[in-house]
């Protein structure tokens, strides 16, 4: 189905809808919206989202996608469900429509509404939400750190190419954090190649085929209608190749402003802000901790700066718009309370300690202790402490390394 409309401005909308069927009876649909003027224009609206998907959640839903049911409402996990939020978080679901993961915060509350934001990116992506603060820690010990955690929003696109988090101290209220979600979900799916097959030029393509197998079996032999059946071909062929070029420009163009080999992290709420990407072969430890220290830096930097100076203020622009709470401040504050008063090893200290993310190997004379798989920062701690200050000594060696 092809629904075409134009405003009195000379913008043309078309919304194309096609269906396939594929060999192993999976039934894909895909809903395009494409917007073109007559007159050049300075910028285009992106338009609203096609109320055919709307209909077609409400009369079709339920599916699978992968591992997903595709609906209009969330996934809440249950706490047996470890493997699956695994599974969307390393790319490993099976899934075609990006996953937007929510995690809960430490009194089990959400920072976003998940029905309502199931209800405005329905057919677009998946909303899961995690049971618990304690699946989430337990969590992170599989994924090694890369899920969200305490309150925080994570997109995950199912290639495991892209991945973007959203920490809900930035934004003032649940409906802005929403809608910068949903943002983002449309914006990437614009960029976003269509399977061949749920395309309209393959649908023409197929009908032409039709068309000329009907014309070679009839016998009628007629040269102009076999020639007409050729130009048709030849035309849709160029068409086609004139779309896919425009699309590879505009993939091309969309690369140029960031590869996707780390987090992206939204800064702000409102479209008037601009995103500064940058790409890192580290994963974070904690939640916020490269933020943190690219803005530690930052601070640095813009404290050594010429009071007054373009550079001062570019650089206090982005500290400010990127206020970052993270969990280092908490994850710290723990871990001091936890080593001042260390005498030993107990149960109830390696518990503790255990669940701010640390492993403790106690094979050998002292105890060795990794914090989230991080092997290449190993901290050596006594068994029994012989000194008052062996707690005290420790927690200082770990902040520095680690924080």
């Amino acid at each position: 189905m092809k629904y075409e409309k134009a405003d009195n401005e000379g913008i043309h909308w078309t919304t194309e809808v096609v269906g396939c069927k594929s060999t192993s009876g999976e039934f894909i649909v895909s809903v395009q919206l494409s917007v073109d003027a007559e007159v050049p224009v300075e910028k285009l609206d992106k338009g609203r989202r096609p109320y055919i998907l709307k209909l077609l959640m409400q009369k079709f839903s339920g599916g699978e996608d992968g591992g997903l049911v595709v609906d209009d409402l969330p996934l809440f996990l249950s706490e047996e469900q470890q493997d699956l939020a695994a599974d969307i978080i390393c790319a490993r679901a099976g899934s075609a429509m990006p996953v937007v993961y929510v995690s809960r915060r430490g009194d089990g509350s959400l920072s976003v509404d998940p029905k309502r934001l199931a209800e405005w990116i329905s057919a677009m992506a998946h909303v899961v939400v995690e049971p618990s603060r304690s699946f989430s820690t337990a969590l992170s010990r599989e994924v090694f750190g890369e899920n969200p955690y305490g309150g925080a929003v994570a997109i995950y696109w199912p290639d495991g190419i892209g991945r973007w988090l959203y920490l809900p101290d930035r934004w003032k209220e649940p409906g802005e954090l929403q809608s910068a979600i949903a943002r983002k979900v449309r914006s990437s799916l614009l960029y976003h190649r269509i399977r061949q097959e749920c395309t309209w030029i393959h649908l023409q393509q197929c009908a032409a085929n039709d068309r000329f197998e009907e014309v070679r079996k009839s016998g009628a032999g007629s040269l102009d209608e076999y020639m007409a059946h050729f130009d048709s071909e030849i035309a849709e062929q160029r068409k086609k190749m004139a779309e896919q070029g425009e699309e590879i420009r505009r993939l091309q163009a969309r690369l140029s402003l960031g590869k996707f080999s780390g987090w992206t992290t939204e800064s702000v709420a409102g479209d008037a802000a601009s995103t500064i990407e940058l790409a890192s072969s580290e994963r974070d430890l904690y939640q916020g901790e490269q933020l943190s220290a690219v803005l530690d830096a930052l601070q640095h930097a813009a404290d050594s700066a010429e009071a007054n100076s373009r550079r001062r203020h570019i650089l206090a622009a982005i500290i400010e718009s990127n206020r970052n709470e993270g969990e280092r401040d908490i994850i710290t504050a723990k871990l001091k309370d936890i080593l001042s008063q260390y005498e030993s090893m107990s149960p109830v200290v390696r518990r503790e300690l255990e669940s701010l993310g640390f492993a403790i190997d106690q094979e050998g004379k002292h105890c060795k202790i990794t914090f989230r798989g991080e092997e290449r920062f190993p901290f050596i701690l006594s068994k029994t402490s012989s000194d008052h200050r062996t707690g005290k000594n420790a927690f200082a060696q770990i902040r520095k390394k680690l924080f």
